[in-house]
């Protein structure tokens, strides 16, 4: 079977991979590349694949177990860890543009996401991209005292979102879709990746309530300024999830956030997005 080809983007982060099926399978050697290409290039886009739920679901399991999202509405009767996203008109107010903030998946989780795929159904054209910062080299970029002290701190996640300082003003707050209560859980600020023992900042937008035994002041405006840190052009990326096209990021590597949709049921402006998350554990 030949090898895939893997071919980096302009910018700080990214690659697209070309020469795989998902539909069939890929051999282990060849998933091996995959899982690489995304470890080292942080956010990955795989070419030509309209993979059936099937295979879509094998495939996304590469990357540790599947997360079953919590609103069984979302999720595929057969495999529950594809969920479908849509911009339905029927959409309440309250659960549009939920992720169009800065965050990493489920970091309010006490084994958050590691990796997150799209894979649409149908996509308008060019529209809809997802932003990403590079929490990798934001870390690299800082001077060593610095990452050092970070590499001490350990951080206070809340299901119910950061605290209002963090929210700068193009982000919107995803409303709470489920009702029990979710004690808050601590991550590092500091995360060694499994795969390439590269360090990077972890939670600083998205769920950061706190740190662990500093004052709340103090803590917030760390957090603030590292998170404008990280915003920063130079570790900046777009992606689109587009029909025919994976999009794949690393939740460990990577903060994302998406950008405003378009509600409607016409022809041409529908988006029907299946999205998969997985879990794996970080070195702490």
């Amino acid at each position: 079977m030949a090898r895939p080809t893997i071919v980096a983007w302009d910018g700080p982060l990214g690659a697209t991979v070309t020469g795989v099926d998902l539909e069939v399978g890929l051999a282990p050697d060849i998933a091996a590349l995959v899982v690489q290409a995304l470890a080292v290039h942080r956010v990955v886009t795989i070419a030509d694949q309209r993979p059936s739920d099937a295979a879509y679901a094998r495939f996304g399991r590469l990357w540790g177990d599947p997360i079953e999202f919590f609103n069984p509405r979302d999720r595929d009767t057969a495999y529950p860890e594809v969920i479908r996203i849509s911009n339905a008109v029927s959409t309440p107010e309250r659960l549009r543009d939920g992720a169009m903030h800065w965050h990493q998946d489920s970091s309010y989780e006490a084994v958050p996401a590691a990796v997150t795929m799209l894979s649409a159904v149908e996509a308008p054209d060019g529209r809809n991209e997802t932003m990403f910062a590079d929490l990798t080299a934001a870390y690299d970029a800082l001077p060593v005292a610095q990452q050092e002290h970070l590499c001490t701190l350990r951080v206070v996640h809340d299901r119910r979102g950061c605290s209002p300082e963090l929210m700068f003003a193009e982000e919107r707050r995803g409303a709470a879709t489920r009702d029990e209560p979710v004690p808050t859980v601590t991550h590092p600020l500091v995360v060694r990746h499994p795969l390439t023992g590269r360090l990077a900042l972890y939670g600083i937008s998205g769920t950061p309530v706190g740190i662990e035994g500093m004052e709340q002041h103090a803590a917030i405006e760390l957090l603030v300024g590292l998170k404008r840190h990280a915003l920063q052009h130079e570790f900046r990326q777009t992606a689109t999830a587009e029909v025919g096209t994976v999009l794949i990021w690393d939740n460990l590597a990577v903060m994302h956030c998406a950008t405003a949709t378009e509600y409607s049921d016409e022809d041409g402006h529908r988006r029907i997005i299946r999205r998969i998350s997985t879990k794996r554990g970080t070195d702490e």
